[in-house]
């Protein structure tokens, strides 16, 4: 792609742009969206002359959380203020008591405006939002910009051979450093024409370890969660604790979509199968278990790895690509996943050579596993434990980032 015909694909997007900005400010919570926003409206009083921190949704402000633990460690009276793209991305980025914005459309003038406001020493973006029009205005501001955390994909690394084009070009050589998550990140971002490109490790490994693994809650112990489901899996999941059920009436399923506005669809869909069905808030206020629990709220996953055995990583039974088991390893954990975990290929390899994970081709087999870590609870204890070693092993990233940072905050302190 060349920035001509990136210019004209936001110009015909604008129109559908500005509709959801406006459609987002309506249907915000009083005093948690601007109008406009993501043009570059933003609010007057955020801090300037410190970190600009961009986190897309809500993994990536998890990883950001590390890093900002990190960086209020080494300069403690540096201005952070973080933006983040999704609903679910906000909520998390609020409860790191940060000022936030939503971060603005790839637009010159609404990036401009944005760094004119904020005069940041820094712009961190965490993984791999590549957006051209931020990287230009950085530049011509003279305002360093980090990737950090980056990953890619092999599909996205195909995706950009065969589209980046000039543009991918320009973008990679005005972003002052890429710290990768790995060194087949960092190989790949190099092949892609990036030469200021390091292998950092990966800021998710700096999660908290359980000193101990915790106990499992009683009414949870036939009870097994499916983390960060997505359309097309949780049949598959829902098929897999039918045949559970068969043989253990008890058991009991969590199923987390990945998005949690999709609970009330996710929910037909359990009904329809034939379960007894019901949300988890509801289940929690009342104490009487479903079947079938719904998780129809953000943030809970971490207190939920916690209450049970077995841990199911969603978006591996379809071509997603699955997810970070980083944070069920970190309270002790083991995890079950489908073959399709290519977004997170080394941290699932990790695992995989200390027999800390067990992949499942297809639903007969999650049922299967399922049932064998019921009925042998304290091998896949042991596997906890050494999915919470492997976690403690890997840690580090943070420190090893906020080092390389420190040549573009320190000279100004």
């Amino acid at each position: 792609m060349r920035r001509w015909q990136y210019r004209v694909v936001l110009a015909l997007l604008s129109p559908w742009l500005a509709w959801d900005a406006w459609r987002r400010y309506r249907h915000a919570r009083p005093g948690q969206r601007q109008a406009f926003e993501q043009f570059g409206r933003i609010r007057a009083g955020l801090p300037r002359d410190g970190l600009w921190l961009h986190a897309v949704s809500l993994g990536e402000v998890r990883a950001a959380a590390m890093l900002v633990r990190a960086v209020r460690n080494r300069w403690p009276d540096l201005p952070i203020v973080i933006s983040t793209t999704t609903e679910t991305g906000a909520e998390a980025a609020r409860s790191l008591d940060l000022p936030h914005f939503y971060a603005p459309f790839d637009f010159a003038s609404a990036q401009r405006r944005v760094l004119r406001r904020l005069q940041p020493r820094l712009v961190v973006i965490m993984e791999t939002e590549l957006w051209p029009n931020l990287v230009r205005e950085a530049n011509r501001h003279e305002v360093p910009l980090v990737i950090a955390n980056a990953r890619l994909s092999d599909r996205s690394y195909r995706r950009y051979q065969r589209w980046g084009g000039s543009l991918l070009r320009e973008v990679l050589a005005g972003v002052d450093l890429i710290c990768a998550q790995s060194a087949a990140d960092r190989d790949r971002f190099a092949a892609l024409s990036a030469s200021r490109v390091a292998d950092c490790g990966n800021l998710k490994f700096d999660l908290p370890v359980r000193d101990t693994i915790p106990e499992v809650r009683p009414d949870r112990r036939h009870t097994w969660l499916a983390a960060s489901t997505h359309p097309g899996e949780e049949a598959l999941v829902l098929a897999a604790h039918m045949t559970v059920r068969q043989r253990r009436p008890d058991a009991r399923l969590i199923l987390v979509p990945r998005h949690p506005e999709r609970a009330a669809e996710v929910l037909r869909l359990a009904e329809k199968q034939g379960f007894t069905a019901g949300r988890w808030t509801d289940a929690e206020a009342s104490g009487d278990r479903p079947a079938v629990e719904v998780v129809d709220r953000a943030g809970l996953l971490t207190d939920l790895f916690a209450q049970v055995p077995v841990v199911f990583m969603g978006g591996s039974l379809v071509s997603t690509g699955g997810h970070n088991p980083i944070e069920p390893a970190a309270v002790g954990r083991a995890v079950l996943h489908g073959p399709h975990v290519h977004n997170f290929r080394v941290v699932f390899a990790a695992l995989a050579e200390q027999r800390a994970e067990r992949e499942v081709a297809d639903a007969p087999e999650l049922a299967r596993v399922v049932e064998e870590v019921f009925d042998q609870p304290a091998d896949w204890v042991a596997a906890g434990e050494r999915a919470r070693s492997v976690v403690a092993r890997h840690g580090g990233a943070s420190q090893r980032l906020v080092e390389r940072l420190a040549g573009w905050i320190e000279p100004r302190d």
